[in-house]
């Protein structure tokens, strides 16, 4: 797996980083989502080296995987979350990746938890205006029908 750029940006960076030998995470977009063999088929690529590459990580390294397929089965099948290297940047500028507490990844975490929990709430309120609304409606109509009273 050829990384050039993305080495020379880390190294930049003065991160210390490893980069697997070879390993491909095995999802290839939809084709590890399928039911029976390509999932099977998928999960045994990965565990040929990305996976337990991965578990065998530290605490406090980055897992960084541009891809979606990749930072999906990574997710999926280990306990922890890759990041994109546009992430590890914005956690670079936001705090310095370096002076992270806990896992790197987590504050991603946190943030989309944060984000999905706003956009369930907004959803919520929407239902709740929309069926008032509705109840509102369905007794005007019912007393225009009843003639008022």
């Amino acid at each position: 797996m050829k990384m050039d750029a993305e080495s020379a940006l880390l190294k930049k960076m003065e991160l210390d980083f490893h980069v697997p030998e070879s390993g491909c995470c095995g999802m290839a977009g939809a084709f590890g989502y399928e039911k029976g063999d390509h999932y099977n088929v998928s999960v045994a690529c990965g565990e040929r080296v990305l996976l337990p590459e991965v578990r065998s990580a530290g605490e406090r390294d980055l897992i960084v995987a541009d891809g979606f397929s990749c930072r999906e089965q990574i997710q999926q099948c280990t306990d922890r979350e890759a990041l994109h290297l546009a992430q590890v940047l914005q956690l670079a500028l936001r705090s310095g990746v370096k002076a992270a507490v806990g896992r790197p990844e987590h504050w991603y975490v946190r943030q989309r938890q944060a984000a999905h929990a706003r956009a369930y709430a907004k959803a919520a309120l929407i239902a709740i205006s929309v069926a008032g609304i509705a109840l509102i409606a369905w007794r005007a109509r019912r007393e225009t029908r009843s003639g008022g009273g």
